[in-house]
C-alpha cells in the first residue's frame, strides 16, 4: 500500500534526508548549513502515512482547526553570507519530466496568474516549472532584525501550532516597515524594484508559511480551478542560479518494503543527523529504508523539483540544477489518470498563493 512519507534535508541527495514527522508542531526539524540556519516544520492534514521509526503518527495539529488548509510547511530562519536581495529568492515547482495536462489548464494557469500577477510558468516544457518572488507569494511572512549571535535563532513562535501573529518585514536600508499586512507585503514587492533594493542580512530572522487548501498530499494531487493532477514531490530552497540549496523538503508516495534490494532502497544516514535533533529525541533512531517508485512514464504523477528559492530567470532552464537520484530511474508513477474535470464546489478559492 502507498503512503505518504515526509523527508526534509539539506540538498537533493535522499542519502542526507531524514524521514520527517508531520503535525509535531513543537519540535521543527532543525537545519544548519553554510547558507542557511532554522527550523522546518511540516503538517499535514488527516495525515495517514509513514512516521519515523519508534514514532507515532500524529494526524492532525491544532493549526488546522477554523480553516480548510491541507498542509502547512513553516520555516524560521537566517540566510547567511549577506549576498542576495529579496528578487534573488523565489517559491515555486519544477517537474522532472513532462506532464500530459488537460487542454482545461491553460485556464488554470491564467487564474493562478491572475492570483499571482509576479508568477513565471512554463508548464508545458519537456520540464515544467513555475517561480514566484518568495516574499511575494508566501502567504505568511515575517523578516525582524535580531543583532543577537547570527547563529542563534529566537524560540520557535508556533509550539502548539499557532500561525504566525503579524505580517511585517523591516527594511533597515530605510529604516522602516515596508509591510504591515498581508496585502502591502503583496502590494511592495511586486515591484521588482522594490525586491532588488531589499537586501538579505544576516541579523535578519525570518519566519514564513506557505499553506493552501488546493494539495491534498495524502494523495500528491492538486486541485485547480477546473482540473485536478498529480503533482510534486520536493520543495526546496536554493539561490536563483542554482548555486545554494537551503534545504529540500520532499513528499512522496512510497512502498515500504522490508526486503533491502540495493537499487530500489537508499539508507536514511543517522550520522548526518544534527547534533541539536538528536538531543531533542527528534531523531531516526536507526536506518531506515524506502523503496523508491520507478521513473514516471507519460502519467500526471512525474518527478518533480519544486524550487522556493533560486538566482537567474527561471526562464533560462539550462541554469536549473536538475535533481540527481542514487540510481537511475528511481520513481514509479502510481497515479490514475488525473484529465479529471472537478467541479468549482470541489474546491475553495481563495485569493492566496497557490504554488
Amino acid at each position: 500500500m502507498l503512503k505518504l512519507q515526509v523527508t526534509v534535508g539539506s540538498s537533493y541527495d535522499p542519502s542526507t534526508h531524514f524521514i520527517f514527522l508531520p503535525n509535531d508542531d513543537a519540535n521543527p526539524f532543525f537545519i544548519d548549513t553554510e547558507y542557511f540556519i532554522g527550523r522546518i516544520c511540516v503538517r499535514v492534514r488527516d495525515f495517514k502515512g509513514v512516521p519515523p521509526p519508534e514514532k507515532k503518527i500524529l494526524s492532525s495539529s491544532p493549526y488546522f482547526n477554523g480553516n480548510n488548509y491541507q498542509y502547512s510547511i513553516q520555516i524560521q530562519g537566517r540566510f547567511k553570507g549577506n549576498k542576495w536581495t529579496a528578487d534573488d529568492i523565489l517559491f515555486g515547482n519544477d517537474f522532472d519530466c513532462k506532464i500530459n495536462l488537460p487542454a482545461i489548464s491553460w485556464l488554470g494557469l491564467k487564474i493562478l496568474e491572475w492570483i499571482d500577477p509576479a508568477l513565471e510558468a512554463d508548464i508545458y516544457s519537456d520540464k515544467p516549472w513555475a517561480y514566484s518572488p518568495l516574499l511575494f507569494t508566501t502567504n505568511s511572512a515575517r523578516v525582524v532584525q535580531d543583532s543577537n549571535d547570527c547563529n542563534d535563532l529566537p524560540p520557535w513562535p508556533s509550539p502548539n501550532g499557532e500561525h504566525l501573529k503579524d505580517d511585517t518585514i523591516y527594511d533597515p536600508i530605510i529604516g522602516s516597515l515596508v509591510a504591515t499586512d498581508v496585502t502591502s507585503r503583496k502590494q511592495y514587492f511586486s515591484s521588482k524594484e522594490n525586491r532588488m533594493n531589499f537586501k538579505i542580512t544576516e541579523d535578519q530572522v525570518w519566519d514564513f508559511d506557505f499553506f493552501n487548501s488546493y494539495i491534498d498530499f495524502n494523495n500528491i494531487t492538486v486541485k485547480l480551478p477546473g482540473l485536478k493532477v498529480g503533482v510534486l514531490q520536493y520543495w526546496d530552497g536554493q539561490t536563483r542560479d542554482s548555486s545554494v540549496v537551503f534545504f529540500v523538503v520532499v513528499f512522496q508516495l512510497i512502498e515500504v518494503n522490508d526486503e533491502m534490494n540495493e537499487t530500489n532502497f537508499i539508507e536514511i544516514n543517522e550520522k548526518l543527523i544534527p547534533e541539536e535533533i538528536k538531543m531533542e529525541k527528534n531523531a531516526i533512531s536507526t536506518p531506515t529504508y524506502v523503496k523508491y517508485q520507478k521513473q514516471c512514464q507519460g502519467t500526471l504523477t512525474p518527478n518533480s523539483v519544486a524550487r522556493w528559492a533560486s538566482v537567474k530567470s527561471p526562464s533560462s532552464k539550462k541554469n536549473l540544477t536538475p535533481y540527481k537520484p542514487l540510481v537511475s530511474s528511481p520513481f514509479e508513477s502510481n497515479a490514475s489518470s488525473s484529465d479529471e474535470i472537478i467541479s468549482d464546489d470541489e474546491f475553495d478559492f481563495e485569493q492566496s498563493s497557490v504554488d
